[in-house]
């Protein structure tokens, strides 16, 4: 693979969920992961042991599940309404539930602060910002034009992202008042992703355009065509010379590049999965990216665009895929609630 990344991920634990897998996370500090399904479970794992139920089926999908910025604290929230924290503090304990608020409405978007025990949460036009600590709502919030399509803190913590119809408004939840910027576009950003260091912010529009902003100087901004089909996912490369993004699309994955003098972003197609990619996600540190499609396979690829590796022994599609923070395993979910843990091996 790449210089830092050579040895090839191989299978080594399967697990089973009743229905796909909705989503399929590591903790930051590395000692356990979490995946929730469209049947309702929420499950926990410290490793490659067997899987702790945290919450069983109950028919209402959940869509979302993070840990905080620290690990102490698990968040999920779905079709059922009902936000549900869990305190992970413990590493000799499973999580135990603590809260279970009633919101009812379907919960879309979690987020949580990347250094706080701040996390905000989406339903329908509504933003909410809860202290988990004190359990206290410090934020109340509606975006007017449309429901909330995505969320995403700028890594210093200081601004929220909010995505939703004619493009993406920025605020600071020490000043509601009014957003610090805005970025209109033409239809909707139904996708939106800060780079590591915080300087561009991507919004994954609804016409299948790119616009990305220079945080730096956030009157300037690109808007990017060539995407083939809808925008699904976008994920930053790390360890690249020059800023590089990913973007899921269609069939086709499109690597963007943005040039050593930073005026303009190049575009590369990636073409490889034979259906829909589902699911993108960056390594941590090296310039590797992780695809996952409906095609059934997982495919790692360099930020060159050459196919490094590609995994397939889940029988159906994948529609998701988490990276360890080290980088040193992947963790796969497919539609038949297959979950595959990937590592490379010692």
């Amino acid at each position: 693979m790449t210089e830092n990344f050579r040895s090839e991920l191989q299978l080594a634990w399967q697990g089973q969920l009743s229905d796909f897998v909705t989503a399929l996370v590591y903790s930051p500090n590395g000692l356990a992961w979490a995946a929730s399904s469209a049947a309702g479970e929420v499950v926990w794992n410290d490793g490659l042991s067997e899987m702790v139920v945290l919450q069983a089926a109950d028919g209402y999908s959940i869509e979302r599940i993070a840990f905080s910025a620290d690990s102490c604290w698990l968040a999920a929230g779905g079709q059922a309404g009902q936000l549900l924290i869990w305190n992970c503090a413990d590493t000799n304990l499973p999580p135990q539930q603590v809260s279970s608020i009633n919101l009812n409405k379907w919960i879309e978007q979690l987020a949580w602060h990347p250094t706080k025990p701040y996390l905000a949460v989406s339903y329908g036009s509504q933003l909410k910002i809860w202290d988990i600590l004190t359990s206290t709502e410090t934020v109340a919030w509606k975006f007017d034009q449309s429901s909330i399509f995505d969320l995403a803190w700028h890594p210093s913590g200081e601004y929220l992202a909010i995505a939703g119809y004619k493009g993406v408004q920025i605020w600071s939840p020490r000043d509601i008042a009014a957003p610090q910027h805005s970025v209109e576009v033409a239809t909707a950003s139904i996708k939106i992703a800060w780079s590591g260091d915080g300087r561009y912010l991507v919004m994954g529009n609804l016409d299948r355009t790119l616009t990305i902003l220079d945080w730096h100087h956030p009157d300037d901004s690109w808007t990017l065509q060539g995407c083939p089909g809808k925008i699904r996912q976008l994920s930053w490369l790390e360890g690249t010379a020059t800023p590089c993004l990913a973007v899921a699309s269609g069939t086709a994955i499109v690597l963007w590049h943005l040039t050593s003098d930073a005026t303009i972003w190049n575009g590369q197609l990636l073409e490889g999965h034979q259906d829909t990619v589902e699911a993108l996600a960056a390594h941590p540190h090296a310039p590797i990216l992780a695809s996952g499609g409906a095609d059934g396979y997982t495919c790692l690829w360099s930020a060159q665009g050459s196919i490094e590796q590609i995994l397939n022994n889940i029988v159906s599609q994948f529609t998701t895929l988490g990276w360890h923070p080290h980088g040193t395993d992947l963790a796969t979910g497919s539609q038949a609630g297959e979950i595959g843990l990937w590592t490379i091996p010692a």
